[in-house]
């Protein structure tokens, strides 16, 4: 039972490495404003959130089976199972799990937050570029320019 347990924590940790690694190059991108490496940043990301997903069935029945192997119930959290074990490669590997878990989330609330600006930022130049584009000035008859608006209008490709 500890053995499995432990080596599904350890691939739960090793997946959670890896999208912690791929959040960072994530900062580096949106940092730079590389539009091409964000998209494939987004495309890894999905693939390891898939990867991680797929896991997930695996560390919950390990969870389940150490759970009643120790007599508590079948539904009881990773945390009360850490509690009642002897292993002590399992509590080392739930301390790192969640640290790692909280590094995760910070670092995905900061590029959140990078990309909403980004947005924000992107958003508020296209609408003055638009209202630039929308008054064309014409020298007039009386030998000063009029604005008059011309109707043009950006699209975003992105959009």
């Amino acid at each position: 039972m500890d053995k499995t347990l432990s080596e599904i924590l350890t691939i739960q940790l090793h997946l959670l490495e890896e999208l912690y690694s791929l959040l960072e190059r994530e900062t580096r991108e949106l940092g730079d404003m590389n539009l091409d490496a964000m998209a494939e940043v987004n495309r890894m990301r999905e693939e390891l959130t898939e990867r991680i997903e797929a896991h997930t069935g695996a560390l919950r029945q390990a969870i389940a089976t150490a759970a009643l192997e120790l007599g508590l119930a079948a539904d009881a959290t990773l945390g009360a199972v850490v509690a009642k074990t002897a292993h002590k490669e399992i509590p080392r590997l739930y301390r790192e799990l969640n640290a790692t878990a909280r590094r995760v989330q910070e670092r995905a609330a900061m590029n959140r937050e990078i990309a909403e600006r980004f947005a924000a930022t992107a958003t508020t130049t296209l609408n003055f570029l638009t209202r630039l584009i929308n008054q064309s000035s014409v020298y007039g008859a009386s030998g000063g320019y009029q604005q008059r608006a011309s109707g043009a209008v950006m699209i975003n490709k992105e959009a």
